[in-house]
């Protein structure tokens, strides 16, 4: 699942690891995650029976075959078949969504920052105060390119849900493809290039707005994890549901949907938990 290295980021950071006989707290919530999906999904399923997709139930009928033990030459021909399949559909559209999200957060590259950049680098040699450099360079070309300057104008938006323009543009970074959230974070954060979870959780825990207030509270952080439990955000699941429906309707409303019962969620969860 593309949401679990968001949901290993956040649960590693702010839930406690705490343990309830051979129970782990944060095992508990990431399953509790994964139910939560399930609720929605079926939700929607009884909701759209009965609104939609409302109407007599078709006749069904369907010759089941003798069952039988695949041999295992007929089995890795079928997964070889699907990864293809896979990779030639889906894998495209996440590969041009990756591209599409670095073209924004790259350009327009500033003049500036980069030739004070330099001008520190020619004043040290130390190689932990040239990476620190490096890294806050590659935050602020971020928030000047048009990714950050998407987050900070639709920030007022995401505000109710505890986001400032940073957890916004990587949101919206990943709205193709949740594969680049974490990776977007770790730029934005400035702790380098690969990002390492253990690093980038720190500086999430550490992070605080221009008042000095903190970002990532538990309140919000619950409501992220339901944002992301419940919204589509894969370029290759829409491309499927326009594949499987022949038509852009469905993903549409796939889309819409999920991303709305999604923010209501983050709201829901962020405004009740402030408040106690």
């Amino acid at each position: 699942s593309a949401r679990l290295p968001i949901y290993a980021l956040l649960i590693g950071a702010f839930v406690p690891q705490i343990n309830y006989g051979f129970l782990n707290l944060q095992g508990l919530v990431l399953f509790g995650l994964y139910l939560l999906g399930i609720f929605g999904g079926s939700l929607t399923a009884v909701l759209l029976r009965k609104s939609l997709l409302k109407g007599p139930k078709p006749n069904f009928i369907q010759t089941i075959p003798e069952f039988r033990v695949p041999d295992l030459t007929s089995v890795l021909y079928k997964l070889y078949d699907r990864a293809i399949v896979f990779l030639k559909r889906a894998g495209t559209v996440i590969l041009l969504a990756s591209i599409f999200v670095w073209f924004l957060s790259y350009f327009p590259r500033s003049e500036i920052i980069q030739e004070n950049l330099e001008i520190q680098l020619s004043e040290t040699t130390d190689s932990a105060s040239r990476e620190i450099f490096l890294n806050n360079a590659a935050a602020d070309q971020l928030q000047q390119s048009w990714l950050g300057r998407t987050g900070r104008t639709l920030e007022p938006f995401f505000a109710p849900l505890g986001w400032d323009w940073r957890v916004t543009s990587a949101v919206i970074a990943g709205f193709p493809a949740r594969e680049v959230v974490v990776a977007v974070m770790g730029t934005i954060y400035a702790v380098g290039e690969e990002a390492e979870n253990e690093t980038l959780a720190n500086r999430l825990t550490n992070a605080v707005d221009q008042e000095g207030n903190q970002i990532f509270t538990l309140p919000m952080v619950i409501g992220m994890l339901i944002f992301y439990a419940w919204c589509l955000q894969c370029v290759a699941t829409i491309a499927i549901i326009r594949r499987e429906t022949n038509s852009w309707k469905w993903p549409v409303i796939s889309w819409v949907y999920m991303t709305t019962i999604g923010y209501l969620g983050a709201f829901t969860a962020f405004q009740v938990g402030s408040m106690l």
